[in-house]
């Protein structure tokens, strides 16, 4: 729905779109209208907002068929966005979806990479080259991944029966801008760090991309039906936005 409103220089489009990525994944965007654009421009912001702007009347499906012609270098793009993320290894990893705290033992050795064991106790012990956060990081998601891999697939399923979804597959996956996607053909793929959300939010995530199954998009028609399966479900996403960002993995 486009409203046009006497005396903005801009006019913005009320709903959001979807873009299916190589990967099958689906990254949300928006059209901006403005009356001084020359040409469409595309812009990535370094928080991963995505838009498009086009001259005034320009048709719509230009902005998407221009946008679809950069698949490419907005995929490369996202992957070089990091998120406002501690730089330091934590001593500990909350689990709130598990309720488990487990405390992260960390010993340097001169082995060129970074090993991982789960002890009892709730404890990681992460060994090797622990001065290099991006390995460190690596090996607790895949770590994270193990732990929530049966888990999401029980939770999905009982989401999709309950609110009449349907979808082909679930991929559990670490990714930095994104807590959860589906694509055209109604495969899913969830972030394997909700494991550090509580429960609600975590099953908030799950309705958002089933609903996604259904309505493609972010328009009035698909918030609707988020509400109706999740009423609280805008206190949900500001737990997201608010504590998202904080959290190291």
């Amino acid at each position: 729905m486009l409203l046009s409103i006497p005396g903005l220089e801009h006019l913005l489009m009320n709903d959001s779109y979807l873009l299916e990525l190589p990967d099958g994944q689906a990254y949300e965007y928006r059209i901006t209208q403005s009356k001084r654009a020359k040409y469409i421009r595309l812009k990535l912001s370094n928080t991963g907002e995505l838009s498009v702007t086009i001259p005034h009347k320009t048709a719509l499906v230009k902005a998407h068929q221009f946008i679809k012609s950069k698949t490419q270098w907005i995929e490369k793009h996202l992957a070089k966005i990091p998120l406002d993320s501690p730089k330091e290894i934590p001593d500990k990893l909350d689990l709130v979806l598990l309720n488990e705290l487990w405390v992260i033992d960390t010993v340097a050795t001169d082995f060129n990479g970074v090993n991982l064991e789960a002890q009892p106790n709730f404890k990681l012990r992460v060994e090797g080259d622990i001065e290099n956060a991006d390995l460190v990081k690596k090996v607790i998601n895949q770590w994270c991944k193990y732990k929530c891999k049966a888990l999401f697939h029980s939770m999905l399923e009982e989401a999709a029966e309950e609110h009449g979804f349907h979808y082909k597959r679930l991929s559990i996956r670490s990714q930095k801008t994104r807590w959860g996607s589906c694509s055209s053909n109604k495969n899913i793929n969830l972030n394997s760090k909700l494991l550090l959300m509580p429960e609600k939010v975590v099953k908030y995530v799950m309705i958002h991309e089933l609903c996604h199954t259904v309505e493609m998009n972010h328009s009035k028609r698909f918030w609707a039906l988020v509400k109706d399966c999740d009423p609280d479900y805008i206190a949900h996403k500001k737990i997201l936005k608010d504590h998202g960002r904080s959290i190291f993995l």
